[in-house]
C-alpha cells in the first residue's frame, strides 16, 4: 500500500533534545492522521522516540511508504532533530514535498523558508483542515496560493499565505488515531506511584485566555478556550481502556479545570460507570474548591501539577499569572487534604527577579512541601511576550533559532537579564534538591538528589541563592558536574 502522506514524530537526538520519549502518542500528528483518514486520505505515522530509530533509519521508512507528502512535527527543543529528519528524506527523494508544523515552525515560518531549502511548507497554526487541502492539491496538482496557513517558497521567494481560522468546533473532530501507533510501547511516567499497567497523553481543549508572558499557547491557539464535552471526554478514555488498556491517563490540558462543571461531570461518569483509570491533570491553583478536587480524587485523580511559577506576588505579577502566592498556598492545602499528590512547575529568573524574589520561591517549597516539582530557568520561546523583551534588551535576536545549542534548556535559549545561563541552570539544580529535601516522596528521588539533600541545609541554599560571588561560583562547579545533576 503506497501513501498519500507520512506524519512523524521526530528522532531523539541525545545531544541536543531529550533522551527519553514521552509517555503518550504524540497528539499533535495523531489528530492530523485521524482527520486526514477520516476525509480518505491514506496515512502513515511514525513515532521516531519510541521506535528508537534515528534519522537515517526514519528517512528510509518515510520512503518506503511510497508517500507523495511527509509531514514533521516540530516544538523549540526538538526544531534541529524535525529539520534532521526533513533534510535526510530530501536527500534520499527530490521529488517528496517536505512540511513542516507545530508550535516552533508557527512563528519563524520566514526563518525556516529562508534557511532550509529542504523545507517545502510551514503549516501555521492548527493544522488538520490546511494539511487536508495541501494533500488534496498536491494530488490533484493544484496551486497551493489558496491554501490559508501556509507559507512556502516560490521561485525562490518566501510566501507568506493569509492566516486561517481556528476550528471552533473541536466536538466535531475524529479521536486521535491512536491505533496508528504502537500503544503498548509507551512508558509510565517517572514519578508515577499508582499500580498501573498502560498510559497515554489525552487533551480535551484548545486555546488559553490568559496571557501568561513566558507562554505562546494563547498567540497559537487562540485567546478563547475551545472545548470537548465531558460526555465526549468520557467516551474517549472508556476507548483507550476498552481497546489498549490504557489505566492511566496524563491529561495535556494546561487549564483542566477551567471549566469547572464540566470537571464534575466528567468525573460523576467516571465514577458512575466504574471505570478503573487512574489520571493527573494540569491546573490553575484559582480554579479549583474542595468539592471538585474530592470528585477528581474519587474519579481517580491521583495528582496534580500546578502552575506556581514563583513565590514572590511581585514575580507572579510581572509574568502576568494573574494568581497570588495565598492561592498557591490554598490550593496546595485543599488538594493534599483530598489525598492527591501535588507537583509545581516553578520558574527562576523571571524578567525583574531578584535574589530575593529566588529565594521567596525556596521558602514557599519548604512550606508547602510539594512531592514533585519541575523547575526551570525562565525560558525564551518564538510568539512570546518575553521573547519579545529579550531582543529589545538585546538579549537575543532572530537568528538565534538556527544555531543555539545547549542540551540542559532544550535548546531554548534562557532569559539571562538577572542570572548567567550558567547561574540559572545551577539555581534550577538546587530547587530540585531542595525540593528532595522538603518532599514527603524523598525517598523516591534520585540517589545523587537525596545525597545532596542531606547537606543542603536551610542557610546554605539562602546563601547559595542570595550570594553573587558564591553562587557564581558554585555555578561553574555545578556545570561541570552537570552529567550527574537534576
Amino acid at each position: 500500500m503506497e501513501y498519500d502522506i507520512c506524519l512523524i514524530n521526530p528522532p531523539l537526538d541525545k545531544k541536543t533534545t531529550s533522551k527519553f520519549p514521552m509517555s503518550g502518542v504524540p497528539l499533535s500528528i495523531a489528530y492530523l492522521a485521524a482527520y486526514l483518514r477520516e476525509r480518505k486520505i491514506n496515512v502513515r505515522t511514525i513515532d521516531a522516540p519510541i521506535e528508537g530509530w534515528d534519522h537515517l533509519r526514519t528517512a528510509r521508512e518515510v520512503i518506503k511508504s511510497g508517500a507523495l507528502i511527509v509531514g514533521v512535527t516540530c516544538l523549540t527543543e526538538n526544531r534541529y532533530s524535525a529539520l534532521k529528519t526533513l533534510r535526510a528524506i530530501k536527500s534520499l527523494k527530490k521529488d517528496i514535498l517536505c512540511v513542516i508544523g507545530g508550535l516552533h515552525p508557527t512563528f519563524t515560518d520566514k526563518l525556516i523558508i529562508e534557511n532550509y531549502p529542504f523545507v517545502d511548507i510551514v503549516v501555521r497554526g492548527e493544522g488538520e483542515e490546511t494539511l487536508y487541502e495541501i494533500v488534496t492539491s498536491v494530488k490533484k496538482k493544484k496551486s497551493l496560493s489558496k491554501i490559508k496557513g501556509i507559507s512556502y517558497r516560490k521561485n525562490g521567494k518566501y510566501v507568506f499565505n493569509p492566516d486561517r481560522g481556528f476550528i471552533a468546533n473541536i466536538e466535531s473532530l475524529p479521536f486521535p488515531a491512536y491505533d496508528l501507533f504502537p500503544m503498548n510501547k509507551y512508558p509510565l511516567p517517572p514519578d508515577i506511584n499508582a499500580k498501573v499497567k498502560q498510559t497515554s497523553l489525552v487533551t480535551t481543549s484548545r486555546g488559553c485566555p490568559m496571557k501568561c508572558k513566558f507562554c505562546a499557547t494563547t498567540n497559537a491557539w487562540g485567546i478563547r478556550i475551545r472545548s470537548t464535552s465531558a460526555e465526549r471526554l468520557f467516551k474517549e478514555i472508556k476507548y483507550l481502556y476498552e481497546k489498549f488498556g490504557v489505566d492511566y491517563i496524563r491529561f495535556a490540558d494546561d487549564l483542566f479545570t477551567l471549566r469547572r462543571q464540566k470537571v464534575i461531570d466528567f468525573c460523576k461518569l467516571v465514577i458512575k460507570n466504574k471505570l478503573p483509570i487512574k489520571f493527573r491533570i494540569q491546573a490553575r491553583v484559582d480554579t479549583v474548591d474542595e468539592e471538585v478536587l474530592t470528585l477528581l480524587k474519587k474519579a481517580g485523580c491521583d495528582m496534580i501539577e500546578y502552575g506556581a511559577e514563583s513565590g514572590s506576588d511581585k514575580v507572579l505579577k510581572e509574568v502576568g499569572k494573574n494568581i497570588t502566592v495565598e492561592k498557591i498556598k490554598k490550593a496546595s492545602y485543599l488538594t493534599r487534604k483530598v489525598g492527591i499528590e501535588v507537583k509545581f512547575f516553578l520558574i527562576v529568573g523571571s524578567l525583574n527577579e531578584t535574589p530575593n524574589d529566588t529565594w521567596q520561591t525556596f521558602k514557599l517549597i519548604k512550606e508547602i512541601r510539594p512531592d514533585w516539582i519541575g523547575i526551570n530557568p525562565l525560558t525564551i520561546y518564538p510568539g512570546t511576550y518575553v521573547y519579545e523583551v529579550a531582543k529589545k534588551e538585546g538579549l537575543v535576536n532572530d537568528n538565534i533559532w538556527l544555531d543555539y545549542l545547549n542540551p540542559k534548556t532544550g535548546n531554548a535559549p534562557l532569559y539571562t537579564k538577572n542570572y548567567s545561563e550558567k547561574e540559572a541552570i545551577f539555581l534550577a539544580q538546587l530547587g530540585h534538591v531542595w525540593t528532595c529535601r522538603n518532599s514527603p516522596k524523598r525517598k523516591e528521588y534520585p540517589f545523587f538528589e537525596r545525597a545532596l539533600a542531606v547537606i543542603l541545609f536551610d542557610r546554605l541554599a539562602e546563601t547559595l541563592v542570595k550570594n553573587n560571588f558564591l553562587r557564581k561560583v558554585s555555578a561553574n562547579l555545578a556545570w561541570i558536574f552537570s552529567p550527574f545533576l537534576p
